[in-house]
């Protein structure tokens, strides 16, 4: 009986086994597929990037189930360790999504801040606080474990940067030094007045 039994037994462990190589090669395609997507630009938006980032979580289900039954077969042929390549996979983008989570509501977090300064009137404003402010947020977006060639992760930073470069100015343009005739010419060169 053993011997009719196990050339069976060895062919259905050889399909499970391509199914395994099958499921490996659809989840690297997927993971491919992702990094082309709306929530990696920065253009997206928070809410329209969490939303999306939510809708993987979807996709992924379906990937699990498919792991769930590979690695029932591949422990009752006796090669469980078969399907460890397809979970870590899976583990891995779901490490990557909560990454890109994290890295939008640290832009959130910048934003809100940018639009408090703009809010600010200029008698209250405090540059030095202000830029001391931006590079925390500018250590904390450096600190973040996502993929740093990402649109949305090189928009917050430029954004930042510039203002870094900007900060500097309002703290001359509120030095104590500066008087009405100063005023007048930056009124003049930028052909504006204000």
């Amino acid at each position: 009986m053993k011997k009719e039994v196990t050339p069976l037994v060895n062919t259905e462990c050889q399909k499970n086994l391509t199914y395994v190589t099958k499921l490996e090669d659809d989840l690297k395609a997927f993971q491919q597929q992702m990094k082309k997507r709306d929530f990696y630009k920065y253009e997206c938006g928070r809410n329209s990037a969490l939303e999306k980032l939510d809708g993987v979580f979807d996709e992924i289900k379906v990937f699990v189930e498919r792991i769930d039954e590979l690695g029932y077969n591949s422990s009752k042929f006796g090669h469980p360790e078969a399907i460890e390549g397809p979970e870590k996979q899976v583990e891995n983008i779901k490490i990557e999504v909560n990454a890109m989570k994290q890295l939008w509501d640290h832009i959130a977090d910048c934003q809100h801040a940018f639009e408090g300064y703009f809010a600010t009137s200029w008698p209250k404003i405090d540059p030095f606080e202000m830029e001391d402010s931006v590079k925390k947020l500018m250590g904390a977006l450096k600190n973040m474990k996502v993929d740093k060639r990402c649109d949305a992760y090189d928009g917050l930073m430029k954004e930042i940067k510039k203002w870094l470069v900007f900060l500097p100015l309002i703290g001359e343009l509120r030095n104590d030094s500066m008087r009405d005739r100063h005023w007048d010419q930056i009124r003049k060169m930028v052909n504006s007045e204000f």
